[in-house]
């Protein structure tokens, strides 16, 4: 049996629209302009197709020439910048949003500080992070019963996968 690799054609990165806010509004931005929006229809917030920091063109659908992909499947928003790491916007305000709602929890100066630690790791998916996210839920259902529904709002779309399914199965 022989196995062949790199069979698949060359393909690219279309650029994708984005509002401030996380909504994606068009991942083909650069081949199907007459999609793109100023402003996101669902929350009025401005968009983007370039990184803040370094205004790189935030990666979009990947396109592959002679190739139809007749899938419904959407470029998930990314969460960081591919070429500086930086946090996008939507990541950002997310990542504040949690925090705040940490803040709101009573906790004692030991669980807020593990608390804060976690929130940062399970959002940038490091190896840490399946650790991590069962700290997080033990502290937040320990401190309040409503807490992991509160943060599945403003976290669930920027968490990783494996994070997801420890937390919120």
């Amino acid at each position: 049996m022989y196995w062949r690799y790199n069979v698949t054609p060359m393909g690219y990165y279309d650029v994708a629209q984005i509002c401030l806010n996380g909504h994606m509004i068009n991942d083909h931005a650069q081949t199907r302009p007459q999609h793109n929006q100023e402003f996101c229809s669902k929350c009025a917030a401005t968009t983007i197709i370039g990184c803040p920091q370094c205004d790189t063109p935030i990666r979009g659908y990947y396109e592959v020439e002679g190739v139809i992909d007749f899938s419904e499947e959407q470029v998930p928003v990314p969460a960081f910048c591919q070429h500086c790491s930086k946090a996008f916007p939507w990541t950002e305000s997310r990542l504040e949003a949690a925090h705040d709602l940490a803040g709101q929890l009573e906790l004692d100066v030991p669980d807020r500080t593990l608390l804060e630690k976690s929130i940062e790791e399970i959002v940038r998916d490091t190896p840490r992070a399946p650790a991590e996210a069962m700290r997080f839920k033990t502290i937040v259902e320990k401190a309040k019963p409503w807490g992991l529904k509160a943060f599945k709002e403003i976290l669930y779309g920027i968490a990783g996968e494996a994070v997801k399914r420890m937390i919120w199965p």
